[in-house]
């Protein structure tokens, strides 16, 4: 039975007005994503993924960012345009987001305990000892060890691994249906990394609770994700479920992608690599933006640009190698 997706981006355009020019952050993103789905997005570094988050939430910088066309559907409602009371109630309470650095997102001034009740003291209005009983609860079921003696200690007191536990937990306090998780390991070493990503599918699990996971690393999307989008210039250029993204790729930047993924029994003399660089976004390609990157690109690819390529209902990606229509605008 087809069940309505939790949240739903139709053709999201979000812009940066620069000196120099106007900058296309999301260029026409559309994805889904259901109750208690991991959607991965993966790209490089400027590919899109972080601006397509912070306009879920509503946190775009204006100026110079405004969000000028699309919808963004949660349970139904469109965030876009919505009041700052009207998405505060929904920031944290109903969509939480965790981010790569917890040194930098958490209040270096304040005990981590406070930090948390603070979260539930916003949204949920209990006194102060109500909010850190649940503080002390969540700290328990993030793993961290003692947790009424860690609720009165600061975040410089604790471990990169122990503040990212402390920052899910006050994702989570609240029970969000939907936790946007933007790049959490990647400033953690291998085992924390492992050890995080457990953590947070089992939580997934036990709050049925969707994920929408922003990262780079193809190995942590292999390991969490139940679908896929892949990001290249503010659009995405390849969406289906993971099995058809790892074992089934169709666009020339994901094989990339998953190319420069070595495994323990790799022996390499040369670390595989994408050339080059992503492109100017003043001065983006005519045609297929990774066109000046593709070991495969035609003459069609320098032209105009490709329009998605259906292979079944849930798996398509926008190359020309597919043939397909095309979309002259630039």
């Amino acid at each position: 039975m087809s069940q309505d997706p939790l949240l739903e981006i139709k053709n999201l355009e979000t812009v940066f007005f620069t000196d120099d020019g106007v900058i296309k952050g999301c260029d026409g993103v559309s994805l889904k994503v259901n109750p208690g789905e991991t959607l991965a997005v993966v790209g490089e570094s400027g590919s899109g993924k972080s601006v397509t988050a912070m306009s879920i939430l509503n946190l775009i910088p204006d100026p110079p960012g405004k969000i000028t066309n699309g919808e963004i559907l949660f349970q139904g409602q469109n965030l876009v345009g919505l009041g700052k009371e009207e998405m505060r109630k929904i920031r944290g309470n109903h969509i939480a987001m965790i981010f790569q650095e917890p040194m930098t997102s958490l209040n270096p001034a304040m005990t981590v305990g406070a930090q948390i009740a603070e979260s539930v003291m916003l949204h949920h209005n209990p006194d102060k000892k109500a909010a850190l009983e649940k503080a002390q609860e969540m700290l328990h079921l993030v793993g961290i060890p003692a947790p009424a003696r860690r609720l009165k200690e600061y975040p410089h007191q604790m471990s990169g691994g122990m503040r990212q536990r402390v920052m899910i937990a006050i994702a989570l306090a609240c029970s969000p249906s939907l936790l946007i998780a933007d790049e959490p390991t990647s400033a953690l070493d291998v085992t924390i990394q492992s050890q995080i990503l457990k953590l947070m599918k089992k939580l997934q699990e036990k709050m049925d609770m969707a994920v929408l996971l922003i990262t780079h690393d193809m190995g942590v999307v292999a390991e969490t994700a139940d679908k896929v989008a892949v990001m290249y210039c503010g659009s995405i250029v390849e969406y289906g479920p993971g099995h058809d993204i790892f074992f089934n790729a169709k666009h020339p930047y994901l094989m990339g992608l998953k190319e420069s993924v070595l495994s323990i029994d790799d022996t390499v003399d040369e670390l595989p690599v994408i050339k080059g660089n992503i492109p100017d976004p003043l001065h983006l390609p005519p045609g297929c933006r990774f066109e000046p990157r593709c070991p495969r690109a035609m003459e069609i690819c320098k032209r105009k640009r490709p329009q998605p390529v259906y292979f079944n209902s849930e798996h398509h990606a926008c190359c020309w190698l597919h043939g397909g229509d095309h979309d002259t605008s630039v």
